[in-house]
This record gives structure tokens, sequence and C-alpha cells, in this order.
């Protein structure tokens, strides 16, 4: 009985590899598709927004998270009462929309 399990599942597998295809050939189809979209988009200074809005906002959260909640309090505390509020939650709301994670 257990052998009739074994050969089962294993041509169920190769049933659902060859559905799915082979890893490599799938990367390197998504790769190609890269490559033409990119090509096809037109010369502008403007595609690189997305870029730097992900480095300024991964800027800011480091900030709130690491500076503002664990350095400034170790480091000078006097500042502390001088900072304006915190804006976590706008940051992480565009951070994660940008990521795709958000709401």
């Amino acid at each position: 009985m257990w052998s009739v399990l074994a050969g089962l599942a294993a041509g169920l597998g190769k049933g659902l590899r060859g559905l799915l295809g082979d890893d490599a050939k799938r990367a390197e189809a998504q790769s190609r598709l890269n490559e033409r979209e990119v090509e096809g988009a037109p010369a502008s200074r403007l595609r690189l927004w997305r870029s730097f809005l992900g480095w300024v906002l991964s800027l800011l959260f480091v900030w709130e998270v690491a500076g503002r909640l664990v350095l400034v309090p170790l480091l000078a505390p006097q500042w502390g009462e001088q900072l304006p509020p915190s804006t976590l939650d706008q940051i992480m709301s565009l951070l994660l929309g940008m990521l795709g994670l958000g709401f």
C-alpha cells in the first residue's frame, strides 16, 4: 500500500512540475520580459522617482525608529523635549504602500 502511495505522490509531483514549469526557465522568461519593458520606457529622469522616494522613506524610518526612539534618549536626552511629534505612522503608510504591503 505504501509503495502505491509513494508512486502516486511521485507521479503527482512530476505532473505538477510539468504543469508549473521549470524555475530556471520561468526566471529567464521574467528576465526577458523585464528587459523588454525597460527598453520600451521613455528616457526620463522621472523613472528614478520611486527609487529616490524609497531611499528617503527608508532613511526617515531608520531615524524615527533607531534615532528618535533609541539614540536620542541614550545620547542626548535634552533633545527629546525639543523634537517635533513623531511621524512614524505617516512614514509607515507611505513606505508599506510603496512596497505593496499597505492598505
